[in-house]
Order: structure tokens, then C-alpha cells, then sequence
């Protein structure tokens, strides 16, 4: 027991020790920090009630459909590189640009889109030592998988249509140049349209590519129309005869599709 007068004694370290800690935590849990947790607690339920909106909600409001991201993946494409152009594994290369896809109709098939759209686009094509300008519509019938690079990409076949009519241009271009009659024979349709028919054409174009002095052919630009299995073709072209001066034409070629190629059935 203490004496009167006397200062009450001190508590024990450890008492001290213990109530500042009581102190401390009480400050921690007031009004200026309880703040800031409310806050961050509030912003937790609103990203988990979006998350359900987003997650089990209609994927075609929030994620986009499968036949939309296609949509918007060729919607974002307006340039391509077509390899190969010349065909034969012999090289040439379509360098396009200005593409767009119009009338897209997307069907899926498992994990692939099965895509058919009419394709329009510009650009340059080059092969050997020669080079042209292009214009090219033309209804095209691909695939597309889901890649990381640009969400859908195609399967390399966006441009077939083109690259068979381009090939059966590139082989009158060099039938005509070589004066080799028999690869020109090859190229016409039985159903060719011209006088006469196949056979007339043929000879009056034997005659032509035995003809002295020789003439010589190169392309300046081809405007190339595909319809189903119809193709219209406009060829910017000249020719040359000998040591002549060389002449600037124009050309008007329609041509088929038989079987797995391209046929001319007029404009020779």
C-alpha cells in the first residue's frame, strides 16, 4: 500500500506495452482508414455483379458471336499478299491493296468458319521480269480458324478465283510469246464462241504465231470480273512486231471454269 502524498507508482513495461498496442489498433479501424476499405470493398461487388452480366449474359451483346468476330476480322483487312501467283511453284506475287469484303455470310462448322463473301481490291501483280496493275471483283469461298494473331485468320484461299484466272492469263501471255500454237490450244474452250468456232480461231492463230517477223506481247493491266464460274477480263496490253514500234491495245477475254482450271470461250 502506498503512502499518502506518494505519486501512484508506474504499471508494469508489460501493462504499457499492452495498452499501447490497444491504442494503436483503435486508431487504425477510425474513420480516416475505414474509409478507403469501404471503397475497395464496394468496387470488388460492382466488377463481380459486371462479371456476371458479362459471363452469363447474351455472348453476342458482350463478347461478340463467332460469325461477328469474323465479320470484324475481314472488316480490318485491306491488304493481302497473294503468293505463288504465276503458278508451278515458278513464283509470282499479287500485292493487293483497297481490299474490303462485301456481303459476308459466315457458317460455322465446328471450330472453322466457313466464309463466302464478294471480294474487291487493287494493287500490282508481278512475275519473271514483268509487272502489271489489277483490279479484281470476285466472289471467294475460304475458311478461317481462330488465331492469336488477329482473332480469325483465313486458310490461304481468300483469292483463289483470282489466282486460276490469273494463271490461265499468265499461260496465253507465254503461248503467244513462244508461238507455241499447241499450249494456245490448250487454253481454248470447246465451247469457244468466236467465228467459226474453236477450230477456225486455232488455225487463223497458227498462222499468226508462225507469222514473220515475230510479234511479242506484255501486259500493262488486267480488270478481272468473277461471277460464279464466269470470269470478264479487260487487258491493257502491247504489242510488239519485229522491230517495230510497239502498239498500245486493249482485249476483252471471257472465260470458263472447267473442272479444276480456267478456259477462254471468247475475246482471241
Amino acid at each position: 500500500m502506498r503512502r499518502s502524498g506518494e505519486p501512484p507508482a508506474a504499471p508494469p513495461p508489460e501493462l504499457g506495452e499492452r495498452a499501447r498496442g490497444r491504442r494503436e489498433r483503435a486508431a487504425r479501424v477510425g474513420a480516416p482508414h475505414l474509409v478507403p476499405s469501404l471503397v475497395a470493398i464496394a468496387a470488388a461487388l460492382a466488377v463481380w455483379a459486371l462479371w456476371g452480366k458479362v459471363s452469363c449474359g447474351d455472348p453476342r451483346v458482350a463478347l461478340g458471336s463467332p460469325e461477328t468476330q469474323v465479320k470484324a476480322a475481314l472488316a480490318k483487312q485491306d491488304r493481302a499478299r497473294v503468293p505463288d501467283v504465276y503458278g508451278f511453284r515458278a513464283g509470282g506475287v499479287a500485292s493487293l491493296r483497297s481490299v474490303r469484303f462485301a456481303d459476308v455470310v459466315v457458317a460455322m462448322d465446328g471450330g472453322k468458319a466457313r466464309v463466302l463473301a464478294v471480294v474487291e481490291a487493287e494493287g500490282d501483280v508481278a512475275w519473271q521480269d514483268e509487272g502489271a496493275r489489277i483490279s479484281y471483283v470476285g466472289r471467294e469461298a475460304f475458311e478461317m480458324t481462330r488465331c492469336s494473331a488477329a482473332g480469325w485468320c483465313a486458310d490461304g484461299r481468300q483469292f483463289a478465283e483470282l489466282k486460276g484466272v490469273l494463271a490461265a492469263l499468265f499461260r496465253r501471255e507465254d503461248a503467244f510469246n513462244r508461238r507455241d500454237p499447241e499450249a494456245y490450244a490448250r487454253l481454248v474452250s470447246e465451247r469457244y464462241a468466236g467465228n467459226g468456232g474453236r477450230d477456225a480461231l486455232l488455225a487463223r492463230l497458227g498462222e499468226d504465231l508462225r507469222a514473220d517477223p515475230p510479234a511479242r506481247v506484255r501486259i500493262h493491266a488486267w480488270q478481272i470480273r468473277v461471277e460464279r464460274d464466269r470470269a470478264i477480263v479487260g487487258e491493257d496490253q502491247e504489242l510488239t512486231i519485229g522491230d517495230g514500234p510497239p502498239r498500245t491495245l486493249r482485249a476483252r477475254y471471257e472465260l470458263l471454269r472447267e473442272g479444276e482450271r480456267w478456259a477462254i470461250v471468247s475475246g482471241l
